[in-house]
């Protein structure tokens, strides 16, 4: 069992070559009948015939791991394993310059019925046609047609054959480079052929019986093109460039040479091998480059390169094919390599002392070049140089920067210097490069610089440049808020320095310009638009007096505390409600202009002293805003809401908040309700406000007509001889004066309710029940006035009797005393009523202008039964309708009429 063990390891990692195979030399299918399930490793399962044919490059391979086959072709089991599948199948692939299987398939005997048991069964197919793949060696010299191989039939025997090919190199490119003896099978060459353009040629061979019948398939021919040693190797490029830096170490590499060669890869045509030949300049270290033959990677051998001493090598190298043998073809190239300069040289300055003055004013000024020397590549990184001030400027009044084009280092001032505090300044300055020195430290260079400071007459001096002061806004005028002064550096004194301001926004302080007392010229307002972040600045001017071009400039910054001088205001107070939203309240936001704790968290009240705070409710208070909603349901309207808002100073302020409850069609605002009912206007809507434009129109025609009648004398129209009626005597008119035109005289028919009457005017109202009206003008107490079935109109002075007359009056007299004047309205006068009106009047101005011509301009009036009845005298003419003597109704007037009899008369 070891042995079977140890002979099927060596087979499976052994590669078995054989020779070009034929078909005719094995079985395309295999079935192989086993006896037991049980198989052990070493088993041999069958024998494939392999017999006919010529071992020597042929592989083979199983596709199932349990098997492997030898190179005698013996089937073995590989390893101890039990079947239990009915039968197992696998392939056996052999490969040459193509790829066959043979399919095996291993059987049971314990299946088979009907079969006599053996331990195999070989069963073998009729072989195919099938020849060895040859070659043909490229550029031969002949002579052509040179012969290359013979193909043939088993089907010659009995039987004459033709033999055709077809395929690139016969009826394809390059055509007619091959042929076949029809009865012979002999192919030959007829020309050279390089390998490089057609390395292997794919041809279809036929064996056709006589009649034009083939009884075999056809056969595939492979004519391989053997390469021959006939191109040079090539460099990928005709000359390496390549930047290298100096002081490298040993063993670095360089740059890696690459070639080509067109003949047959892997094999040892285009086996180069690389070498250099020169190098150029030969160092004083010998070659300080080395080259890998087999790769081509150059290397260096020294970490001596210098790029101070020498810059650039020069190298030839040359590759050759037949792995550097005499024979091989060769070709030579340059590599040229630029040793780029490393940072190995520190930058010195030339002088390590400088001594300098400086004025003490003097500021962003150069005031010293200090130049340095460095072996290094010029314009490198390993030669710029880095200025910096090791000690010296702690208070920063110098900088240091290098000069771009000559690599000096630049002093500068950048800030003035103070000779009354320093007269004399050490500085130390450090140089280096960009980049770090490489190698051995070598210690860092520094040069000293002394710094003598000259004293100069300058001007006053702003310390401290930025000065607070604090107050509370709304300081009294004339506030002292505090002084700046200034001060001359040489004396330390602040004599003899004036003051100005140069910046007050808001023009709120005044500066005295002697001692620079900062005082309150206007009230300070921490909410101005001025102040930003409860600060206020002004800039003020300190100035010799005597030279006011020696100045400096300081900021006084004023903190302004805040006091409460603003109270509370609501945000909006125009609200609404939607009656069928979901946010049946109001949010009340309030904003004050103070800080904390002037302002919020505010308290947010309902006025006790108004109705309307019976209505609603205050809830949520959060300080800056609450939330307010009616008490119970209100109807929809306008409604509004005095409320008070305290801040934490319980300074309080009294607003209305204005607040409709409507139906909203979005559920959300009114504002929707109020543009629907402006979007659903339309033609009726156009046609009503057109006739009420006409009415308006008709209004003014009449109004027209009666100012233009107004220069007419009117006499009273008698009206109605009713029972009731009566008229009020005009008594205090004489000839001569203009009148105005007076229409309440007319009588015109208005339907009115017999029970009880309501009319407004412009100045008072009166309602009638029964014989009682009483009247109300100008918000005064109401006078009753016993008129029968009439009824009075307060405010017009208009009467109607039981018929619905309406007698107007501007002037109504009752018991001495006037009820009323203003512009009368007529109820519920209906249209023909008022149409009756405008014609009466209109005859009445056609009427006054015939009695205009009789009447003339001034007379005197006659007063029947004037005197003897009244013991104030007589006040005009009085008449009944029914007698136009009769006066006794005057007895109940009273003696408020008693003043009408001193009038005179009027001219």
């Amino acid at each position: 069992m070891c042995g079977h063990a140890g002979r099927i390891a060596a087979l499976t990692s052994l590669l078995l070559v054989f020779a070009r195979l034929e078909d005719a030399c094995f079985n395309d299918s295999l079935d192989v009948v086993l006896q037991s399930r049980t198989i052990t490793a070493g088993q041999l399962i069958s024998k494939v015939g392999l017999d006919g044919c010529q071992q020597g490059t042929l592989q083979n391979s199983s596709s199932d791991a349990r098997f492997v086959m030898g190179p005698d072709g013996f089937l073995y089991a590989a390893r101890d394993f039990s079947a239990t599948a009915d039968q197992i199948t696998f392939d056996v692939n052999l490969e040459d310059s193509g790829t066959w299987k043979i399919h095996v398939r291993l059987l049971f005997e314990d299946n088979l019925e009907g079969r006599k048991r053996r331990a195999a069964l070989l069963h073998r197919q009729k072989r195919r046609w099938r020849p060895m793949p040859f070659k043909i060696t490229e550029n031969s010299i002949g002579p052509f047609p040179e012969y290359v191989q013979t193909i043939r039939s088993d089907d010659e025997q009995g039987h004459t054959i033709s033999y055709v090919i077809s395929g690139p190199g016969v009826n394809e490119h390059p055509k007619s480079l091959f042929s076949v003896e029809s009865h012979s099978g002999k192919i030959f060459v007829s020309r050279a052929v390089d390998r490089e353009e057609f390395p292997s040629f794919k041809l279809v061979g036929k064996a056709i019986r006589e009649g034009g019948i083939m009884y075999e398939r056809p056969l595939d021919l492979t004519i391989k093109v053997n390469d021959v040693n006939d191109n040079y190797p090539e460099f990928t490029k005709k000359e390496f460039v390549v930047d290298f830096p100096e002081c490298s170490a040993a063993g670095t590499s360089v740059a890696n040479m690459t070639a080509t060669d067109k003949d047959e890869p892997n094999t040892i045509n285009t086996l180069l091998v690389y070498r250099i030949l020169s190098q150029e300049p030969f160092s004083g270290f010998g070659s300080v480059f080395s080259i890998d033959k087999k790769t081509g990677e150059i290397k260096t051998t020294s970490n001596k390169l210098n790029r101070e001493k020498q810059d650039t090598y020069t190298l030839e190298v040359e590759v050759q094919d037949m792995n550097g043998e005499s024979y091989g073809l060769s070709t030579r190239g340059k590599v040229v390599i630029h040793i780029t300069d490393m940072n190995d040289h520190p930058p010195t300055f030339k002088e390590s002392k400088y001594t300098i003055e400086v004025k003490e004013t003097e500021s962003d000024i150069m005031v010293l070049r200090m130049p340095v020397e460095d072996q290094d590549e010029a314009g490198t990184s390993a030669s710029r140089a880095v200025f910096r001030i090791v000690t010296g400027n702690e208070n920063g009044n110098f900088n240091m920067s290098t000069d771009p084009k000559t690599n000096d280092g630049l002093l500068y001032v950048v800030k003035p210097l103070d000779a009354e505090t320093t007269r004399v300044m050490q500085l130390d300055v450090a140089v280096e490069n960009e980049v770090p020195l490489i190698g051995k430290p070598t210690g860092q260079q520094m040069a000293k610089v002394t710094v003598n400071v000259l004293d100069v007459d300058e001007g006053p001096e702003c310390v401290p440049s930025v000065k607070h002061l604090w107050t509370a806004e709304n300081a009294a005028l004339d506030t002292s808020l505090g002084t700046y002064t200034a001060r001359d550096p040489e004396t330390q004194s602040s004599a003899n320095i004036r003051y100005r301001k140069l910046t007050d926004s808001a023009d709120w302080v005044s500066i005295d310009p002697n001692t620079g007392e900062i005082r309150t010229a206007a009230e300070l307002d921490r909410e101005s638009t001025y102040v930003k972040h409860n600060k206020y600045n002004v800039t003020v001017l300190a100035m010799e007096d005597k030279d006011h071009s020696r100045s400096c400039t300081a900021t006084l910054v004023i903190n302004l505390h805040d006091v409460n001088d603003n109270r509370p205001v609501i945000s909006n107070t125009n609200l609404y409600i939607c009656e069928n939203g979901k946010q049946p309240f109001v949010n009340i936001s309030a904003e004050d202009l103070d800080e904390s704790p002037n302002a919020a968290p505010f308290t947010f009240l309902l006025a006790k002293d108004s109705p309307e705070s019976k209505k609603w409710e205050i809830f949520n208070d959060m300080g800056s805003y609450a939330f307010m909603k009616s008490k119970g349901s209100l109807i929809p309207g306008y409604y509004k809401v005095p409320i008070i808002i305290r801040d934490q100073q319980h300074h309080e302020t009294k607003d209305t908040l204005k607040i409709v409850i409507c139906e909203c069609p979005n559920k959300l605002n009114c504002a929707d309700r109020l543009s629907s009912k402006k979007a659903v206007l339309g033609g009726l809507g156009i046609l009503v406000m057109f006739l009420a434009a006409l009415c308006l129109l008709c209004l003014l025609l009449a109004a027209l007509a009666l100012y233009c009648g107004g220069d007419r004398k009117i006499k009273a129209p008698l009206g109605s001889q009713g029972q009731y009626h009566q008229t009020l005597i005009v008594s205090n008119e004489e000839g001569g004066g203009q009148q105005d035109m007076n229409l309440s005289s007319l009588d015109v028919p208005v339907s009115h309710n017999e029970n009880i009457r309501q009319i407004h005017g412009g100045f008072g109202q009166g309602t009638e029940s029964g014989v009682k009206q009483t009247f109300s003008s100008f918000g005064g107490a109401g006078t009753e006035v016993d008129m029968g079935k009439q009824m009075v109109d307060g405010s017009s002075g208009a009467f109607y009797d039981s018929n619905g007359m309406l007698i107007v009056d501007r002037t109504v007299y009752v018991d001495g005393g006037t009820i009323g004047d203003g512009n009368y309205t007529m109820g519920s006068l209906k249209s023909h009523g008022l149409m009756e009106l405008l014609r009466s009047q209109v005859d009445q101005v056609y009427e006054d202008e015939q009695d205009d011509q009789e009447v003339p301009l001034e007379y005197v009036h006659g007063y029947p039964h004037d005197g003897e009845n009244s013991v104030q005298g007589s006040v005009g003419y009085d008449s009944d309708m029914m007698d136009i003597s009769r006066v006794d109704y005057m007895n109940g007037v009273g003696t408020k009429f008693g003043t009408l009899t001193n009038m005179s008369l009027r001219k």
